[in-house]
């Protein structure tokens, strides 16, 4: 399939629209060739789409669950015949190697499943009856009503798969923005949502200039949940824009990730672990671990594992004989070396990386070890988003749980550990939604929550799906 010539447009109320905003094209960070063009929508079909999604909620939300259940069956199995195309597309548009993308196919698929089936165990609650027989009072949950979900750029499809899992199994209705920087696989989505027939209106996918059609989105009283997938800024910004109407809000948003190792660690793992985390889609990840805290006594050891993992390092794209993807634009392999900049200036001291590779097209940045990193650099301070990685040593347990707290992000860290004294102690003691000991991933039914500046609610697990229905207790005499 020719994925440039492709037309790729917006679905609003079960039918194509053409955008009636500015065009867009879609280069390949990977390797700078042109992957699609678009045209963006505008506020009238983001109000057009709002609309759509409000028409359809007591359609959607009045079906029985097992209604429900076939179509969001029905999806799955449709998204399953396009693997191979969405698989392409999500490379292209992103940069990324094959085998950093093969996941996101599999969320999306894995996450309607999981959610439809955690709806179907859901179970209604009687209070206790303290009226001498005369009442009961079942407690329901019923859908909110419309959800806007605004995603990030960097997993398209898994960040979809996250919000739409709980959206379709609660029976919200929802208009999808994602970012504009990898667009077409998700409008692509809404060609699978039509040939299935899906019930119109209960998903609605529109892509547009945040300026011009996030205001319009989150400002409006349609909506009765924002949830997002990007920075804290973003996320700071939703909260102030929405206020029109009382709103409930689902957000993962920025991190700065600490590594914790001790003496008693597997250290070849963690460096493996730790340096192939920051490999992984470029450390494009909110997730990736950014600060490493080491015990003196493996300092040298640890970094030297890291420094050498780091040094295998090939960037490519797709299918290429590579471990590093593309960085998303030009900017943000400037910003790597502004950062790197700092860094040397404030006193750092770069062992691997720290430039882009030779003779390479496309915007790639090596995997990059920062030591003798201080709190005033931005390495430090900031979510680098990047294939950058700060080693720094401390001597006690209290000094490294209160340097990786040190920080206003609260999402993802990580622990490397043989000792159950330590893990616990270190484990109790990290402001972190996600704890993660020992190198373990993550899936539909764990919830990936963040604390602090890192975001509200979680997505995954049954706490997820709780965000997206709302509490209705029932009074009934029976005299």
């Amino acid at each position: 399939m020719d994925f440039s010539k492709l037309q790729y447009r917006q679905y609003i109320d079960g039918a194509f629209v053409e955008g009636d905003s500015r065009l867009e094209t879609i280069i390949c960070p990977g390797n700078l060739e042109k992957v699609g063009e678009v045209k963006l929508a505008g506020a009238a079909q983001a109000t057009a789409a709002l609309e759509a999604a409000k028409r359809a909620f007591p359609i959607w939300s009045s079906m029985r669950l097992e209604e429900r259940g076939e179509w969001i069956f029905k999806l799955r199995d449709a998204i399953e015949e396009e693997r191979e195309n969405l698989h392409t597309l999500l490379v292209r548009e992103s940069g990324k190697l094959n085998g950093h993308n093969t996941f996101e196919i599999d969320s999306l698929i894995n996450y309607l499943t999981y959610f439809l089936e955690q709806a179907k165990c859901d179970q209604d609650t009687i209070l206790r009856d303290i009226s001498g027989g005369k009442g009961c009072y079942p407690v329901v949950r019923e859908p909110v009503g419309v959800v806007v979900a605004c995603l990030a750029w960097n997993f398209p499809m898994h960040n979809l798969a996250t919000k739409l899992g709980p959206i379709l199994a609660s029976g919200c209705t929802c208009v999808i923005k994602p970012a504009t920087k990898t667009p077409l696989s998700t409008l692509y989505f809404g060609t699978i949502l039509d040939r299935i027939g899906f019930p119109k209106g209960v998903i609605n996918l529109i892509a547009g200039d945040a300026k011009e059609i996030s205001d319009t989105l989150i400002s409006s009283k349609i909506p009765a949940m924002l949830t997002m997938i990007g920075s804290t800024q973003g996320g700071l910004k939703m909260v102030r824009d929405s206020a029109t109407s009382v709103k409930r809000f689902s957000m993962e948003l920025g991190g700065n990730a600490p590594v914790i190792v001790t003496p008693t660690a597997d250290l070849k793992a963690a460096a493996a672990h730790t340096v192939g985390n920051k490999m992984r889609c470029a450390g494009q990840t909110c997730t990736a671990p950014q600060r490493a805290f080491v015990h003196r006594d493996v300092l040298s050891k640890f970094t030297e594992l890291c420094v050498a993992e780091a040094k295998t390092a090939v960037c490519g794209m797709g299918d290429e004989d590579a471990n590093v993807g593309a960085l998303i634009s030009e900017d943000a392999v400037k910003r790597m070396e502004q950062i790197v900049a700092d860094a040397v200036e404030k006193g750092a001291s770069v062992l691997a990386g720290g430039e882009r590779p030779k003779d390479k097209k496309g915007h790639y940045f090596l995997p990059t070890i920062l030591t003798n990193v201080t709190r005033e650099m931005l390495a430090y301070k900031e979510e680098i988003f990047g294939p950058i990685l700060c080693i720094m040593p401390y001597d006690d347990l209290d000094e490294a749980i209160a340097l990786a707290n040190d920080t206003e992000y609260g999402l993802a860290s990580y622990v490397w550990a043989t000792n159950y004294y330590e893990i616990n102690r270190i484990v109790k003691g990290l402001e972190y939604g996600v704890v993660n000991v020992n190198g373990p991933g993550t899936g539909a039914n764990y919830p990936h929550a963040g604390w602090k500046n890192s975001g509200i609610g979680a997505d995954g697990s049954s706490y997820s799906l709780e965000e997206y229905t709302r509490r209705k207790g029932i009074r009934i005499s029976l005299a």
